[in-house]
Formats: structure tokens, C-alpha cells, sequence
């Protein structure tokens, strides 16, 4: 772990999130439209997250008033759900990445980032054998944010890496997988 960790902060990963906190910490409220969108925007762009309709994904989420449920201690499932699912031009859009990723950026001491690559790589753990979580027929981590806090607690149980902040893991798990996926590239294969 701590291999990964040192990798992620020699890299530009650790600068870009760098920049992204002191942004979050300068514009911490959700109720202006412009913050949300200037938040929304450097997010989207450091991430990737796909969000093309940044003023009405501000607007939406300035609609919710989710400063009161950030600042609760305990993980709000349902918020993500709420950030997630947005109606633009008449059609509803489900951001469920980025809605992790926005809430984690607010709250890296609860909400854990929930990514593809790193699903990829936990779906492969827990194919090769490792016990760190189990599920029940139609569980997902894809549509049920609560299981993905329920895996990556377990995973961190199961482990001992409760020395390890939810963000650390966050970045351990994402360099491994890109880690994994540059190995996959490399000799052909799939993860």
C-alpha cells in the first residue's frame, strides 16, 4: 500500500487533487450556482467525469441544499442518488462517479470515491479468492452506494489498514488498478 501511496503523491495525481481541495476549501457551500459550477467544472476536468452540462448539474445541485447532509458525520447514501440523477433537456442522466467524487472532495473523511478501475480491481480480488467482503444475489456497487462503503470498509478491516484514511485507500486502489491495467496492456491479457 504505502508503495502506491508514494507513487500517487511523486505524481501529478497528488498536485491535481492538491488543487482541487484548496478549491473545495475556499468555495466549501453548495448554494451558489456559480461556486457549485466552478467546482463542478475543475472536477470534471481533472477527472474526467463527463459532466457536459455543467450550468445545469450546478443548478441541480444548488436545488438540493446539501450543505446540512455534508456536514453530518455519517455517510448520507442517499445524497449520492440525489447528485446523481439530473434531468438535462429532458432526459434523466445518472453521474453516480461523479457524484461520489464530488461529495469525497466535500467530505474525504466519510464518502469514498467510487471508480470502474477500482471496482475492476476489487471484482478481480475478490475472484482470486480474497474473503474482504460478501454479497447477496443482485447486490451491486454500481447502484447501491451503500454497498460500495460497505465493501471498502470491509476491505479495509479485512486488510488492517484502519491506519489508512478513506482517501488513502481511495488513491491506493485507483494506482492499483492502473498499475494492473498498464500490466494488462503489457502482456495482452485480462485483468
Amino acid at each position: 500500500m504505502r508503495k502506491h501511496l508514494t507513487l500517487w503523491h511523486a505524481g501529478n495525481n497528488e498536485k491535481l487533487d492538491a488543487a482541487l481541495r484548496i478549491l473545495f476549501d475556499a468555495m466549501p457551500r453548495n448554494s451558489d450556482v456559480g461556486e457549485v459550477a466552478v467546482k463542478l467544472a475543475a472536477l470534471n476536468g481533472i477527472y474526467a467525469t463527463n459532466i457536459y452540462a455543467v450550468v445545469e448539474v450546478a443548478t441541480h445541485i444548488t436545488n438540493l441544499g446539501i450543505d446540512a447532509r455534508l456536514a453530518e458525520g455519517t455517510v448520507d447514501t442517499a445524497l449520492i442518488e440525489e447528485i446523481a440523477t439530473v434531468k438535462i433537456r429532458g432526459k434523466i442522466r445518472r453521474n453516480y462517479s461523479f457524484a461520489t467524487k464530488y461529495c469525497a472532495l466535500h467530505r474525504q473523511d466519510l464518502y469514498p470515491i467510487f471508480d470502474s478501475l477500482v471496482a475492476g480491481v476489487l471484482n478481480t480480488l475478490l475472484q482470486q479468492g480474497e474473503t474482504f467482503d460478501s454479497f447477496v444475489p443482485g447486490e451491486q456497487w454500481r447502484t447501491d452506494y451503500a454497498i460500495w462503503c460497505r465493501s471498502i470498509a470491509q476491505f479495509r478491516i479485512h486488510y488492517g489498514l484502519d491506519a489508512f484514511s478513506i482517501r488513502d485507500i481511495d488513491k491506493y486502489l485507483w494506482m492499483l488498478a492502473k498499475e494492473r491495467q498498464a500490466e494488462t496492456r503489457i502482456s495482452g491479457r485480462a485483468l
